[in-house]
């Protein structure tokens, strides 16, 4: 369950500091580095919760984590072109979906545990 906390606050945290990065001109390199923190945070206890998964929905598991990989990827992207200001809103929109698809993807793996509990 600590894990499961752990994932989602650090989630939460992460998407709030990827909007601040992204939409606002003071302390972005210190937004960006903040959620790079929460990238790894996110890959040790999406590793813990993904070998529990794994016995449950291991196909979504599996598209979750590659969706995952291109909003990291995507995010990264937008904080480059942020720097040279050349981001535009189709990439904004590309990370704000595949944020949201990620998110409903893992809580459909959890169950969509803490909305719904068993």
């Amino acid at each position: 369950m600590i894990w499961l906390w752990t994932h989602l606050i650090t989630w939460i945290i992460m998407a709030i500091m990827i909007l601040l990065a992204l939409f606002t001109n003071t302390h972005t390199k210190v937004y960006e580095m903040i959620t790079r923190i929460g990238y790894l945070i996110i890959i040790a206890t999406g590793i813990k919760l993904a070998i529990r998964a794994w016995s449950v929905e291991p196909t979504l598991l599996i598209v979750k984590i590659v969706i995952a990989l291109i909003f990291i990827a995507l995010v990264e992207i937008a904080f480059a072109r942020k720097v040279q200001q050349t981001i535009n809103k189709s990439l904004i929109w590309a990370v704000i979906i595949f944020c949201l698809v990620t998110a409903l993807i893992g809580f459909t793996l959890a169950g969509w545990y803490p909305f719904i509990q068993h």
